[in-house]
């Protein structure tokens, strides 16, 4: 006796070689719901990556500009307010230096020459009545800002209001 190519009456269930209609579509509906699982994972991950890469970014830029405004300062024969974003700084050899912020960006002049140094979304120069140092405040960032504050002293301790 032969046995039948396909016979699924009766409780036998003898296999044959392929899918069936109804097992191809369930296991491609599966595949994409594991596919479209996948796609959100990655992408909630990337978006993830994104915002932080922007927080370090800012946060980077505040570091620079704060540490190379106050590495200026220290460095200074003479300091000088000009305004509250804007500093001149008389080196020791007597050449002038001013820092300041100018749509978003913190400039060093030199020479007549303007260089980048970094974005900013604020920078603020202050100094308290009697005191030997400048407060630099720098703010970073738009949604999520960071803010950045030290203090610095000239080396000739001389501050020029």
């Amino acid at each position: 006796m032969m046995p039948s190519q396909s016979s699924r009456f009766g409780g036998k269930f003898k296999t044959t070689q392929g899918l069936t209609l109804i097992e191809l579509v369930l296991s491609i509906a599966l595949l994409s719901v594991l596919l479209a699982a996948a796609f959100g994972l990655c992408n909630s991950g990337i978006k993830v990556y994104k915002r932080c890469l922007e927080e370090l970014s800012n946060m980077q830029n505040a570091r620079y500009a704060v540490n190379k405004l106050s590495t200026s300062i220290r460095q200074a024969r003479e300091v000088r307010l000009i305004s509250d974003n804007k500093i001149e700084i008389r080196a020791s050899d007597g050449s002038k230096v001013y820092y300041y912020l100018e749509y978003g960006i913190l400039y060093r002049e030199k020479n007549g020459g303007k260089n980048p140094v970094a974005e900013l979304k604020s920078l603020e120069f202050s100094r308290s009545i009697g005191s030997d140092f400048i407060k630099i405040t720098a703010k970073a960032g738009e949604e999520k800002y960071f803010i950045l504050e030290t203090a610095a002293t000239p080396f000739g301790y001389s501050l020029i209001d």
